[in-house]
């Protein structure tokens, strides 16, 4: 029978000292039957000869180059040139294991799941990279410890469920033995048919977010293992390092009405009760200490407006948990021109 194919999607912009790690991680897989999709998004640093120069070694790797449009627009442009039967999201500043494609395949094919997911190694955490630069260690250059590691698949701890929204959970600390934590597409091999048809929010940072609500509207197979995969690296100037605060508060508002709204049209009462409690009010939860300490501003002014006008929509009232609630009036205290104190 012949072997499937992963079409592995990278966006790049401006990641010249991480790329080679990340497409020589691309390089070193077992599973040999992969094409790299890599979108130059405008880069302006060296990485699109970076690019060409691996394309002209391995023709596995595809480049694009393009005017600088976003991530959302780089991985839709990925996805419109994909034909493979499995699809990965890897971005450009992190790298995957060498046996990522080989087990997420062989678990896959073995439970007849439409996605898998894994978890990402912790190694590059804040408190790591502050030792390492404290000590002069190369962080681009060192490799985790369980690199080298090589699983069987028989040993593989994993647990199969017809409803991934049951185990997709924002909470740090779910009540769920093998929780799909966050909302990362870089986490998971998806079956191209799943995913196709829906598309990143061009403009809009933390895509992620809409996109992956969006893809458990109706239940999907999956297979969950928590073998640590991927190599997530803590790159300051990334967009989830670069916007934070009210910008980023600002995003993911906007990202959870366009999802709620999918629920509504496509879902039912239960998937979207569901859903609100493990992924939006977890993120709003969260978020609202941002509301504490807002700074005077036109972006600030923004934010304020928007949060009125969902207010206004009722986009807050389905708080259930104590913990919800609090997050509520916090956003309530916001639209009625209330300043918040710690």
């Amino acid at each position: 029978m012949k072997t499937k194919r992963v079409d592995i999607i990278i966006p790049v912009y401006n990641v010249e000292p991480y790329l080679r790690r990340c497409l020589n991680s691309v390089l070193k897989q077992t599973f040999k039957n992969w094409r790299a999709i890599c979108v130059d998004d405008g880069s302006t640093d060296g990485g699109p000869a970076i690019l060409e120069e691996y394309a002209a070694k391995d023709s596995r790797f595809m480049v694009i180059h393009q005017a600088n449009g976003g991530l959302s627009h780089a991985r839709n442009e990925g996805m419109a040139v994909a034909d493979a039967e499995y699809i990965m999201f890897v971005d450009s500043d992190d790298f995957i294991h060498p046996q990522t494609l080989e087990l997420a395949v062989k678990l896959m094919e073995r439970d007849g799941t439409d996605m898998v997911s894994w978890y990402k190694d912790v190694v590059y955490k804040n408190i790591q990279l502050r030792l390492f630069n404290k000590y002069n260690i190369d962080t681009v250059n060192s490799r985790p410890w369980r690199m080298p590691f090589r699983y069987k698949l028989s040993f593989v701890r994993s647990v199969v469920t017809d409803d991934a929204l049951k185990f997709a959970s924002d909470w740090r600390h779910p009540d769920i033995k093998f929780p799909i934590k966050h909302c990362y597409v870089w986490r998971h091999l998806f079956k191209r048919s799943l995913i196709k048809d829906i598309p990143f929010i061009k403009g809009l940072k933390f895509e992620d977010l809409p996109w992956w609500s969006e893809l458990l509207v109706k239940p999907v197979k999956t297979t969950i293992t928590h073998l640590p995969l991927y190599y997530y690296y803590e790159n300051r100037k990334s967009i989830s390092k670069a916007t934070e605060g009210v910008e980023r508060l600002q995003s993911q508002l906007i990202g959870l009405a366009y999802a709620q709204e999918k629920y509504e049209k496509y879902g039912d009462a239960e998937r979207m009760a569901l859903w609100s409690h493990n992924i939006k009010w977890a993120i709003l939860s969260g978020s609202s200490r941002v509301l504490y300490k807002m700074p005077a501003g036109e972006e600030t002014d923004r934010l304020v407006q928007h949060i009125t006008e969902l207010v206004k929509k009722g986009f807050f009232d389905d708080a259930t948990k104590p913990i919800e609630l609090k997050a509520k009036d916090a956003y309530y205290a916001v639209a009625n021109g209330k300043k918040l104190t710690l």
